[in-house]
């Protein structure tokens, strides 16, 4: 069962195990609802969260006792990601864009965060990882 803690315009949730992604996208859902956003940012950030999710959840990040913590913070035009995880390191800001690895086929849902969010900031340290992106929103 997901954990959530919430402030007014800024609220958190932590899923695991195999409900993880339905969980986070039907929290992700709630909470572009509860703040109005315009139809077009609420499916970019549904898509943006669900392509995170699925990364961890693909490189073992659901499974076990891991846990993938989220945060929504909306400030004014813009809205906040912070996506934590107590799986390997990734720095996606320094992963292969699709294009770099055709053989594979992956990448393509990365390269569409990157094109929908600008990744702020990442880091990795005492077993967890934090990527924090801003998603500029549409005017109505």
């Amino acid at each position: 069962m997901p954990s959530r803690e919430s402030q007014t315009d800024r609220q958190r949730i932590n899923v695991a195990g195999p409900t993880a992604l339905g969980d986070a996208i039907a929290w992700t859902r709630r909470y572009a609802a509860d703040q109005a956003l315009a139809e077009h940012d609420q499916a970019r950030l549904c898509i943006i969260v669900e392509e995170l999710v699925t990364n961890l959840c693909e490189h073992g990040v659901c499974e076990g006792d891991r846990e993938i913590g989220i945060e929504l913070a909306r400030d004014g035009s813009c809205l906040g990601l912070a996506i934590e995880d107590n799986g390997r390191p990734f720095d996606p800001r320094t992963a292969p864009h699709s294009a770099d690895i055709p053989t594979r086929g992956g990448g393509a849902g990365l390269n569409l965060v990157r094109s929908w969010a600008e990744i702020v900031e990442y880091e990795s340290g005492n077993g967890r990882n934090r990527l924090e992106l801003r998603l500029r929103l549409s005017d109505g």
